[in-house]
């Protein structure tokens, strides 16, 4: 079994504007189940999914521009796209390629306090309604809200679900 992974290098795109050594930090969305509980005649209770949690996104970015920025004022209906990628090594020098491609709106820019000496940074919050996570090149999520697709890295839980209501 491979050890340990360590984050070798990143580049981020967001909406066009190339980023390498200014995306400081990125937190993917938190991929989490709603679950509900399950009783009907069974003494013994259980829960069962019945969709998923809404899903938000940050991101840091040290020195962001007027561009970058002007993505908190995108018109209704226009989405910000953000796409990172990843090098990983592992302790037994096993490289992979990490992707994220995350779509949504930019629901918050907080920027960060203003100090002599200190780099400028600003931490974006996107409301997300298309996440894909993949590595060297297998899916692990791949999860659009408004296409219908969950695939939480076992296939497409709603695909069926989809023909039977007549959506490709």
């Amino acid at each position: 079994m491979a050890g340990q992974r360590s984050r070798i290098t990143r580049q981020g795109i967001i909406n066009g504007q190339p980023l390498v050594k200014e995306l400081d930090e990125f937190t993917p969305p938190e991929i989490k189940k709603t679950m509900q509980e399950t009783r009907g005649g069974s003494f013994i209770p259980g829960e069962i999914m019945v969709g998923l949690e809404k899903m938000n996104c940050k991101f840091k970015v040290k020195g962001a521009n007027q561009e970058l920025l002007a993505a908190f004022g995108l018109s209704a209906g226009e989405l910000c796209q953000t796409d990172v990628k990843e090098s990983h090594e592992d302790e037994d020098g096993n490289k992979f390629a990490i992707a994220y491609s995350v779509t949504g709106e930019i629901i918050s820019v907080t920027e960060s306090v203003s100090k002599m000496g200190e780099l400028p940074d600003v931490e974006f919050e996107m409301a997300v309604s298309a996440y894909k996570k993949t590595e060297s090149g297998k899916v692990v999520y791949d999860i659009d809200r408004n296409a219908q697709i969950l695939n939480l890295g076992a296939g497409d839980l709603m695909a069926e679900h989809r023909r039977n209501i007549g959506m490709p």
